[in-house]
Parts: C-alpha cells; sequence; structure tokens
C-alpha cells in the first residue's frame, strides 16, 4: 500500500510537470529543456546526499545507462506530444505505459503475468484505439505518446531492478548526471534558446515536480510491484483534464474520455490482481 500511496504522489508531481511543459510550448528546444530540467536539481541532490552519507554513484551502471537512455527518449517523446496535442489526451495515450510494462515485466524483471494481466492489456488496447481515433488531426503527436509510454515502461522496469542494487537517491541523482549528458549532446543540433524571466519560473516548476515525481516514483518501486505501482500512476489523469480545462479551455473528445475510462478499467484489473503478481 505504501508504495501505491508514492506512486500517487508522485503522478500528482508528474501531472503537473506535464501542464508547465505544455505551458512553456516551443519556447525552448526539447533537448535544452531535458538539460536544464535535470542540471538544476543536481546541487540539492549532491548536498543532502553527502549530508545522509549516502553514495553518489551506483553500482549497476549498465541497468542505470539502459534506464538513462530509456528515460530520456520517454521525455523527449512526452515533450513533443505536449506540445501538439491537448494535454488531457496526451496523458490518456501515456497510461498505456502500465499495460506495456505488465507485457515487458515478466521477461525483464521477473514478475509472472497471470490471465487477469492480459485482459486488462485487451482493454487497455480498446482504450488506446478509442483515444487515437480523434487523434488523427495530430497523428504524429499521438504516436509520440504512445512512444513516451513504450520507454517510460522499459525506464521503470530499470528502476525496478536498480532498486534492488542501489538507494533511491543514488539511483536519481544518476539518471539526471546521465541524462543531462545525452540531451547536452542532443542539444548540440538546436539552436541555444535563453529562456526569459517568466519561463525559467516554469522551468524551475518543471525541474522541481519531475525531480520530487522521480524520487517518489523509485520509492514506490522499492515498496511494490512494477505492474501494480504503475497501475496507480492514473490519478494523474484527473488532474490532467482539470489542468486543460482550466488553462486551455480543452475539453477531451467523448471517444478520448471512452478510451481514458477503458485504460483506467485496465489498471484497476491490474490492481486487483496484486496478489496475483507476486513471485
Amino acid at each position: 500500500m505504501q508504495g501505491i500511496i508514492y506512486m500517487l504522489l508522485a503522478s500528482t508531481s508528474f501531472a503537473t510537470m506535464a501542464a508547465m511543459v505544455k505551458g512553456l510550448g516551443n519556447a525552448i528546444p526539447i533537448p535544452q529543456l531535458i538539460l536544464l530540467r535535470c542540471l538544476l536539481p543536481l546541487p540539492f541532490f549532491i548536498i543532502l546526499m553527502q549530508k545522509k552519507k549516502i553514495p553518489l554513484v551506483v553500482t549497476a551502471k549498465r541497468l542505470l545507462l539502459a534506464r538513462s537512455f530509456s528515460g530520456a527518449a520517454a521525455m523527449g517523446c512526452f515533450y513533443y506530444a505536449l506540445t501538439h496535442m491537448p494535454l488531457a489526451d496526451c496523458i490518456f495515450l501515456g497510461k498505456s505505459q502500465p499495460l506495456l510494462l505488465a507485457i515487458l515485466a515478466p521477461f525483464l524483471v521477473q514478475e509472472k503475468a497471470t490471465r487477469e494481466t492480459w485482459i486488462a492489456i485487451g482493454t487497455g488496447l480498446i482504450g488506446v484505439l478509442l483515444i487515437m481515433k480523434p487523434a488523427m488531426q495530430w497523428q504524429a503527436a499521438g504516436w509520440a505518446a504512445l512512444g513516451g509510454a513504450f520507454f517510460a515502461a522499459f525506464a521503470h522496469l530499470m528502476v525496478r531492478k536498480l532498486n534492488r542494487h542501489d538507494n533511491p537517491y543514488t539511483i536519481v541523482l544518476g539518471f539526471f548526471v546521465c541524462t543531462a549528458l545525452l540531451s547536452l549532446i542532443a542539444s548540440l543540433f538546436f539552436e541555444l534558446k535563453i529562456p526569459t524571466g517568466q519561463q525559467w519560473l516554469l522551468i524551475c516548476g518543471i525541474a522541481v515536480f519531475a525531480s520530487l515525481g522521480q524520487f517518489l516514483m523509485t520509492l514506490a518501486y522499492r515498496c511494490e510491484i512494477a505492474p501494480v505501482v504503475a497501475a496507480s500512476s492514473y490519478a494523474s489523469i484527473i488532474l490532467s483534464v482539470v489542468y486543460g480545462y482550466f488553462f486551455w479551455g480543452e475539453i477531451p473528445h467523448p471517444l478520448a474520455l471512452a478510451g481514458g475510462v477503458c485504460l483506467l478499467a485496465g489498471g484497476g484489473i491490474l490492481a486487483r490482481a496484486r496478489h496475483k503478481f507476486r513471485k
């Protein structure tokens, strides 16, 4: 239960971060935004970890690299989708992640799937198809959101495996450092943009909520099995609808709402079957 609570809090942080990314729009190139989002929290984490005498370097370096590559790819896909489609629809598609995670979990973290898992996956697939139908006017963004969900599922499973070897603080710090290096290389191919004062506020907010979400998510995967924790992330759907309507006047298409309900149902099936996922 503790892992689910951590993931609910993480989802709130991620939904708020997503709204800020959408508010920032295309003002800053995506690699530069990812770079700043990773660099800003680094001093805080390093100082805190030194005080707590927590190791700064992970022991499972290959796992960290896999987690960083997939995490950076997920961020890039989602940031693109957030600036090219309605907020709630993007979050809806992102919530196919627990279903993708349930497919990958038996192969990557040896967490056995059950019959309920496949029912949940089928229900979720129907949801994705319903959401994608009204999404044809932003087809590239819709596929980017699905790609982001796939990379995020892989990244979350890497977090699950990393938790067997390293402290959550060490994992998050290592992710920030590796992702900052990757995004720095990617930034060389884009024109450098200097943020304005208001843009800096949004970027700082993105960094704060993203960092908080990352840490809470890491704690969640330390306490609970992967599919159940990922299903708990559906809380961000409600916030995304509220943010989208309040700030941009967005009302999700009826088919998108129906698809979101299907995805929620799939997540509910996963959560109900939590004891069957245990080794």
